[in-house]
């Protein structure tokens, strides 16, 4: 049995699946590993390349072949046939720091049994790369190599939520939940970072950033453009998660874990009326169907029993924009959309320059 299985989806990835998996084949620890490409209908030469690797690692390197059905797909049919103890996930357009994956293999063994490692992780511009912390926000109470009750993580209240590059979990938690990704929609890694915290009882921290994160790719599905086009996919998730809790929430057994898991939502659903209300145009909102995803949202909040729900420009610019909405039924004007754009902006790259 493996000791890690790494999912790689593929779609259309030729020009950086090479570097991809070289990250991981760099490692003397390879028996250990296993890496599971699977090609999403790709229309270039991603299979072709992918096949290449699994023919010169046969004992490493697995390929799946699917029609095109969007990043959850990819998920899904991976773990059907991952072997590894453990999991995670690898973007095509990303890739590990090769001089780390024996590293974080040994901290596995140290810690198994762990539903869950969370990791820092590296985001990689065009000019600059900086460390993410665990938590996001930089600051660090949980020590590294120590196995926590997952229900005093959600209580401390240092961490808001996790990220998609930085954590990796016991497989075998994945298969008794019989964890699936909605298919068809991007931006499905939010339910990898949601869904299974429902049934983690134990998480460790590891001081090993892992997983080097590209953002400086054009077209990729979290830039800001992008993610405008593809709102209806973002409000599709977000609907799914907020469905998913109220489903769920039965098993949920700590008043702590259901607040943690209920401000998840509420933050998911005011990032799609961020969208809307501040950084969609004009002409694109006239044509939006924005009322009805404001009646469904809204719903949403009531069967999550979110309190006191608004939707402000940032945790420290507190402006509702939602209030306007509801009191008016018209957003802001674009000045002053323009004006809380900016200085959300300006705030959160002082943020950035302070904590990381």
């Amino acid at each position: 049995m493996k000791l890690l299985s790494i999912i790689v989806p593929a779609y259309n990835m030729e020009a950086f699946l090479p570097q991809c998996v070289e990250s991981i084949l760099r490692t003397p620890s390879l028996a250990a590993v296993e890496v599971v490409v699977v090609n999403d209908g790709s229309k270039d030469r991603t299979l072709r390349i992918a096949r290449q690797y699994a023919d010169r690692y046969a004992d490493t390197v697995r390929v799946v072949d699917k029609p095109n059905g969007n990043y959850g797909s990819t998920i899904n049919e991976a773990l059907k046939v991952v072997q590894g103890e453990y999991v995670k996930i690898l973007d095509a357009d990303d890739r590990f720091d090769g001089s780390r994956v024996a590293e974080f293999l040994a901290f596995l063994r140290k810690m198994q049994g762990v539903d869950m490692v969370v990791t820092p992780f590296i985001e990689v511009g065009k000019r600059r790369e900086h460390r993410v912390e665990y938590n996001i926000y930089g600051k660090k109470i949980y020590d590294y190599g120590k196995a926590y009750d997952a229900d005093k993580v959600f209580a401390d209240g240092a961490i808001r939520f996790f990220a998609m590059h930085g954590v990796c979990y016991r497989t075998e938690l994945l298969r008794k939940m019989n964890y699936r990704q909605s298919e068809g929609v991007s931006y499905t890694d939010q339910e990898w970072v949601f869904f299974p915290l429902f049934r983690v009882k134990s998480i460790a921290f590891a001081d090993i950033p892992l997983y080097r994160y590209n953002v400086a790719r054009e077209g990729q599905t979290m830039d800001a453009r992008v993610q405008m086009r593809s709102l209806a996919q973002l409000v599709a998730v977000t609907e799914g998660m907020a469905r998913y809790f109220v489903a769920s929430s039965k098993m949920v057994r700590t008043p702590q874990r259901m607040a943690f898991l209920r401000n998840i939502v509420a933050d998911r659903i005011r990032i799609v009326f961020r969208k809307y209300l501040l950084v969609m145009s004009d002409v694109a909102f006239a044509k939006s169907d924005f009322e009805m995803v404001y009646v469904r949202l809204m719903q949403l909040v009531a069967k999550c029993r979110i309190d006191k729900f608004t939707v402000p420009v940032n945790n420290l610019l507190r402006v509702d924009l939602l209030a306007r909405w509801q009191k008016r039924g018209k957003r802001y004007g674009s000045i002053s959309r323009w004006l809380l754009s900016t200085v959300d902006s300006a705030m959160t790259t002082i943020h950035a320059l302070l904590f990381r």
